[in-house]
């Protein structure tokens, strides 16, 4: 996994390496019944943690080029709550905040979700109870910068800057839950959503004829600038050039919808004060533009993911529970994350990843 965190959003920018494929965070856990009796409701802190020390099966594959790095290590904390407003309609939120390490940089990343969940039909003898959610989310950063030399279509950029890459996606998901016993329920989702990739700018610098140059990379052109004070014979204080000299569609390859589908089941143990939980998710997306860029250039295309969830908790207190949750991927952050996936970082995507969290629920 520490080959993971090289490179993130354009011309390989830092993240390239986490967890799911388009759909919101902790989806593999759903259920259509949540607390029917208005006012009740939930709420959850925790730390969110990956390094070697607790990378302890081993999930962050060894890497020649990362070893004994930090690259690939996450911390961060979120917050997720949700309260009945009426016996049929939920409604929750939640927030991320995500740190994660890569060579010589770090990127400091937020994430965001609202969403409302109506039970539209109870349990009954042959059928499961049933539930529509609708959701919002996202992710978004102030800059991601890679501060290593990135080499695209044979031109070496010595580092590249993007300013706000984001992302937001809207979510519609089925559920149904089944009470097979009474410490005991069965759930499973199938849910479709669509996706929004942007940036404000990419900028990177190079040195060209032995004088180092400001790029800022427009709609169509390349724009470079001197950025220092040169001694070389030959000086061009500044220059501009299509795009596709330096290999960058900033439109194609760093902006770009996508429609997604999913599908997952889980199930939930209750007994005294404990409760474990276990969840599958699979994930499928098809994205315009990226992609076929991609295969252009003989790079092979990611649009499946599977996430596994597990999740051990205990009851401390009649309304506060202590839990420790493990999150598994096989294709890193490709789509809790979707801005993380571009041109320049698709490579990196056929990568696994692992994320553990520890923290309380309160219930009131």
């Amino acid at each position: 996994m520490k080959k993971l965190f090289c490179s993130l959003g354009v011309a390989g920018f830092c993240i390239a390496s986490c967890s799911l494929a388009y759909s919101a965070p902790l989806d593999a856990f759903l259920t259509a019944n949540r607390p029917a009796i208005p006012g009740k409701g939930e709420f959850e802190a925790a730390y969110d943690l990956v390094n070697g020390t607790v990378d302890v099966f081993n999930v962050r594959d060894n890497d020649s080029n990362f070893a004994g790095t930090k690259a690939g290590d996450y911390h961060g904390a979120h917050v997720r709550g949700g309260i009945a407003v009426t016996p049929q309609l939920w409604v929750d939120g939640a927030y991320w905040e995500r740190r994660i390490d890569y060579v010589n940089d770090q990127a400091k990343l937020h994430s965001w979700q609202v969403a409302s969940q109506y039970k539209f039909l109870d349990e009954g003898a042959y059928r499961p109870a049933m539930a529509l959610r609708a959701s919002a989310w996202g992710n978004y950063a102030d800059e991601l910068k890679k501060s290593s030399p990135t080499t695209q279509q044979g031109i070496t950029l010595d580092s590249v800057t993007v300013q706000s890459p984001r992302d937001v996606q809207y979510q519609l998901d089925l559920i149904g839950s089944w009470q097979i016993r009474k410490d005991t329920e069965l759930s499973a989702f199938i849910g479709a959503g669509k996706s929004r990739v942007s940036v404000d700018s990419l900028t990177a610098t190079t040195t060209q004829g032995g004088c180092k140059y400001n790029l800022a990379f427009g709609q169509s052109e390349v724009v470079g600038t001197l950025a220092q004070l040169c001694n070389a014979s030959v000086v061009v204080d500044r220059f501009s050039v299509p795009n596709d000299v330096y290999g960058i569609n900033i439109n194609q390859e760093t902006q770009y919808h996508a429609t997604y589908t999913q599908a997952g089941l889980i199930a939930k143990w209750n007994q005294d004060n404990w409760q474990v939980r276990a969840g599958y998710q699979y994930q499928n997306l098809q994205r315009d533009h990226v992609d076929d860029v991609i295969q252009s250039r003989g790079g092979t295309v990611y649009k499946n993911n599977h996430v596994l969830l597990g999740e051990v908790m205990y009851k401390i207190a009649d309304n506060v529970s202590l839990f420790m949750r493990g999150q598994y991927m096989t294709n890193q952050f490709i789509g809790e994350i979707p801005f993380a996936y571009n041109s320049m970082t698709a490579h990196r995507f056929d990568q696994r990843y692992g994320i553990l969290s520890t923290g309380l629920v309160i219930s009131f």
